[in-house]
């Protein structure tokens, strides 16, 4: 009987512990890092569809840099023809994404508590995760038709 009550507690604390697998980000984050680093696999947007099918997992992967602004020290937006898309730093560890469809109904914000991951050196929610598919695509632009040779 005194096993099963310690292994009935030992599932509980164990149910209850902290299942975060990073830290706190040990640092400000400027935004642009969010723009290299904030993997996009790890929240609810409407890029879902596209980290399941390509190899990309990241803003920069998605958008070139010639589209992305910082109006200030907090807050990165990423727009392009097609798509918005924000992170605004409300903390050290809490970001507002606001992903957005120019020509389509969806247009959503979210509060999201981020931390670093160490091991694969970029910063993720705790909500899921979209694994990369063995046979994913890599993702590449289209070359701009209006360039001189």
């Amino acid at each position: 009987m005194r096993k099963i009550i310690l292994l009935f507690l030992l599932l509980i604390f164990t149910a209850c512990s902290d299942k975060k697998p990073g830290i706190t980000p040990p640092e400000a984050i400027w935004p642009y890092e969010l723009y290299n680093r904030f993997n996009l696999r790890t929240i609810v947007s409407t890029y879902s569809k596209q980290v399941a099918y390509y190899c990309a997992s990241y803003p920069k992967d998605f958008f070139k840099p010639e589209n992305v602004v910082m109006p200030n020290t907090e807050k990165v937006v990423i727009e392009d023809e097609k798509r918005y898309l924000s992170f605004e730093l409300v903390s050290r560890d809490q970001v507002i994404v606001v992903d957005k469809i120019k020509e389509g109904a969806y247009d959503a914000q979210h509060l999201y508590k981020i931390y670093y991951n160490e091991e694969h050196d970029d910063y993720r929610t705790d909500l899921y995760f979209i694994d990369k598919r063995k046979d994913c695509v890599e993702l590449v632009f289209k070359e701009d038709g209006n360039v001189s040779k």
